[in-house]
């Protein structure tokens, strides 16, 4: 779902996927401690902010990531 998004918020949000097949993903769930369905919302300076970890769809997660970053409606 998150790719149908992705678009609309291009100018908005920097998506980054861990990919947990890599060392580097694996080690970056363990030390956030999350599993393989989760999206982690981080602040500008790298800080942890919210985090999810269950599949959504478009509209529930358009809402949390307008929430989750103060986004104005449209």
């Amino acid at each position: 779902m998150v790719d149908s998004l992705k678009s609309e918020y291009a100018e908005k949000i920097q998506f980054l996927v861990a990919n947990l097949n890599s060392r580097e993903g694996r080690l970056f769930a363990e030390y956030y401690n999350v599993g393989r369905v989760s999206l982690l919302f981080f602040n500008p300076d790298g800080k942890k902010i919210f985090y999810i970890s269950n599949e959504l769809d478009s509209q529930k997660l358009r809402n949390i990531f307008n929430r989750v970053f103060k986004f104005e409606l449209e």
